[in-house]
């Protein structure tokens, strides 16, 4: 029985190794993010399919930048970043399907941190989503979910989203804010500060 047992630990083992490192590969890659932040603005790219959401099937690459304080549940500035999708096709987005696409994304992001923090069977609660459409393409609305890498607890988001299309590289970009703090907060003048470091006109 302990031998069955040291079996099952050990492939357990290689396959969280194995997926450390193409965790770690997909991770590292030379893409150059396109947004301009304060250089203490964390920065990451990523491509799709996204590595915690292969059910969103678009065909591009996720541009982020994190607030410092981003992963400090006691900073003004906790869970607040901004990210940027370049995709090659029209997403042809509507409020309803904005929902589908946070609870997806959400979901498959604090699941895998369930994963990499050893926690293999834990049972993640569903994200909710609540998005309204403003203009022919502008979104707000607000995204509960579990913060599985900091509070360990329920946090709710509230997002602005916004599409444009880059005539200059003929690709479709969607632009998500996303903070815990009401929209009058500073760290919303700050998120709106982020650029693009490419003329799309």
């Amino acid at each position: 029985m302990l031998k069955k047992l040291l079996k099952i630990i050990l492939v357990l083992i290689i396959l969280v190794g194995i997926g450390a490192g193409y965790l770690y590969f997909r991770l590292h890659n030379n893409i150059d993010n396109v947004l301009e932040a304060e250089d203490d603005w964390r920065s990451e790219v990523l491509e799709f399919p996204l590595i915690f959401a292969g059910d969103l099937e678009y065909n591009g690459e996720e541009h982020i930048r994190f607030a410092p304080g981003w992963g400090d549940t006691n900073s003004a500035d906790y869970f607040s970043y901004v990210f940027l999708w370049v995709l090659e096709e029209d997403p042809k987005l509507n409020a309803t399907e904005l929902e589908s696409i946070m609870n997806i994304y959400f979901d498959g992001l604090m699941n895998t941190g369930a994963v990499t923090n050893f926690s293999f069977f834990k049972d993640i609660p569903e994200t909710q989503s609540s998005i309204r459409q403003l203009n022919d393409d502008t979104y707000r609305g607000s995204i509960k979910m579990y913060d599985e890498f900091f509070a360990k607890d329920m946090t709710t988001l509230n997002a602005d989203i916004q599409y444009e299309y880059c005539t200059t590289r003929k690709q479709h970009f969607v632009w998500f804010y996303l903070s815990p703090k009401d929209m009058d907060h500073l760290i919303w003048k700050q998120l709106k500060e982020v650029q693009l470091n490419i003329n799309c006109r």
